[in-house]
């Protein structure tokens, strides 16, 4: 296989194409994953002084009645359940929008190497003949996913509430008994959430295999989705060493874009941090007038970041794609030769 042919033609066609940049974006926005936190402002020896702990576990403590008749009521369970419910919307409807783009990059790229024209309207049109396939595909894939973490925010809300409530139960004993408490679950918890990480390393290594071989033989195959699945993992078991390489490498160039565009958003994030602590040095709560443009630079980073992995997307599908056919063709080359 030449690697260098392959990866000239796919920059080649996501670099003319750009239409084709619209349904990597897509990915890209729906595939992204978004992390919060918050800042507090505490005294650090608020934890280190056995009175001031021990206060806050005091069931007559009001702060602490508030937090146990918000765990006795239904209030939490109704907040834990909309939380699972918008999870779930928001998981289908991004599956859904990664199915219909994916299925298009997959048919325009075929289109374009079988010598035939290709503009928005009929690349958008593409997609609907593979949707539906390639969407259950998707679910079947994800469902695993979400099931674990679902269950994983499940575990964390229950042991939060044990926690919690433990150390109200224990508050003669004060800081101790709530440390002896943590330190009694730390090390199986540590064990758990290791074991389960490396599972998640192996499956997602897994559903990330069957998502690129697997889409392909049910697009350009016409296959169904199990005897599409089916389809791909052998394919790729055939093309194991090529198949290999050319993660590694589309790894290496996204290693290197991450590289080339952490470095400039770092100095930036520098900068701006600088700058507020300026601003709230001299001005005190005056820098809050900034807010809107913190917000609009965390809008466009997260756009521009958006719009190149999207581009890259673009590029690892067509690339994808294209040794397939290469794939393919090889298994047939090698079937009728006698």
């Amino acid at each position: 296989m030449d690697y260098g042919k392959l990866i000239r033609r796919a920059w080649e066609i996501t670099w003319r194409y750009k239409f084709l940049w619209v349904f990597g974006i897509a990915m890209a926005f729906c595939r992204a994953g978004s992390g919060g936190g918050s800042n507090f402002n505490w005294n650090s020896r608020s934890l280190t002084n056995q009175n001031n702990f021990g206060s806050f576990l005091n069931p007559t403590n009001p702060m602490t009645k508030s937090i146990e008749n918000f765990l006795s009521s239904g209030l939490l369970w109704f907040l834990l359940g909309l939380l699972i419910v918008l999870i779930v919307v928001f998981f289908v409807l991004g599956i859904a929008v990664v199915a219909y783009a994916r299925g298009s990059l997959i048919r325009s790229v075929h289109l374009l190497e079988n010598g035939e024209t290709l503009d928005f309207r009929r690349a958008w049109a593409e997609g609907k003949g593979t949707f539906r396939r390639l969407f259950g595909m998707e679910v079947l894939l994800n469902i695993p996913g979400l099931l674990i973490g679902l269950t994983i925010i499940l575990l964390v809300v229950l042991l939060l509430i044990n926690l919690l409530r433990s150390s109200g139960m224990a508050y003669g004993g004060g800081q101790s008994a709530f440390l002896r408490t943590l330190l009694t679950i730390a090390p199986a918890m540590v064990i758990f959430i290791c074991s389960l990480a490396c599972a998640a390393l192996v499956v997602q290594l897994l559903i990330a295999i069957l998502e690129v071989f697997g889409s392909r033989a049910i697009a350009l195959e016409g296959m169904p989705v199990l005897a599409g699945l089916s389809r791909g993992w052998k394919l790729f078991l055939a093309n194991l060493a090529p198949s290999i390489i050319l993660a590694l490498i589309l790894f290496a160039i996204s290693f290197g874009i991450g590289l080339l565009i952490s470095i400039p958003l770092v100095i930036m994030i520098a900068v701006l941090m600088v700058f507020l602590m300026g601003i709230v040095h001299l001005a005190g709560a005056a820098w809050l007038v900034f807010l809107p443009i913190i917000a609009l630079f965390v809008f466009v980073v997260a756009v521009l970041s958006s719009v190149v992995r999207g581009v890259f997307l673009v590029f690892s599908e067509t690339l994808w794609t294209l040794a397939y056919r290469d794939f393919t063709r090889m298994e047939e080359s090698i079937t009728l030769t006698p």
